[in-house]
């Protein structure tokens, strides 16, 4: 049985955002430094709560990121 869970970034709580881009790059910014980090092999959806979700045993580096309360 797999342990993966939904993740969703909190930007409240330390400044980062995710996004798609065009190229279908999942990116992950932090939004004071504008330093951007790809995040590379996860299953990732989008929420029309949350935004975009990834899905991993754990959460992903970069950022505040919580367990999706919905899932």
């Amino acid at each position: 049985m797999s342990t993966a869970k939904w993740w969703v970034i909190d930007g409240r709580k330390d400044g980062y955002a995710v996004e798609e881009r065009p190229t279908g790059d999942i990116v992950v910014t932090n939004k004071s430094s504008s330093e951007e980090h790809v995040l590379h092999g996860y299953v990732w959806k989008h929420s029309p709560v949350f935004g975009i979700q990834i899905q991993s045993e754990g959460p992903p580096p970069y950022g505040h990121w919580v367990e999706n309360p919905d899932d």
